[in-house]
């Protein structure tokens, strides 16, 4: 199952929410653009750990902590704790990234097995 567009299109969305929140002063569309391309990225995830090629394991562990993280950094931001909020939207994003990158060893490790 060819999902892949699904993939790339929240990225993509989530990048632009992001980019448009950060140096605009638009009010909802940057959070619609990122709300959009979470759910699309999750439901790649979801149609992926379905049709049997992803198996979820420990990195859901690190997707949620750095999600907490990220959600955490930009409540202190609003708290005006501006150092301790960037350090946990980094560390927010590194947890994120991981995520990604276990993510694929994960796919291309089961796509291996069921070949």
């Amino acid at each position: 199952m060819k999902l892949k567009w699904t993939l790339f299109t929240g990225i993509i969305l989530l990048a632009i929410g992001i980019i448009l929140r950060v140096n605009t002063d638009l009010g909802y569309q940057p959070i619609l653009f990122i709300i959009v391309g979470v759910l699309l990225k999750t439901y790649y995830i979801i149609s992926k750990a379905k049709s049997g090629e992803y198996r979820p394991g420990y990195e859901l562990i690190i997707l949620f902590l750095g999600l907490l993280l990220l959600f955490l950094g930009i409540y202190f931001r609003s708290q005006e704790l501006s150092f301790i909020s960037s350090f946990l939207v980094v560390c927010g994003i590194v947890f994120k990234v991981v995520f990604i990158i276990l993510f694929i060893v994960n796919i291309r490790f089961h796509r291996k097995v069921l070949e």
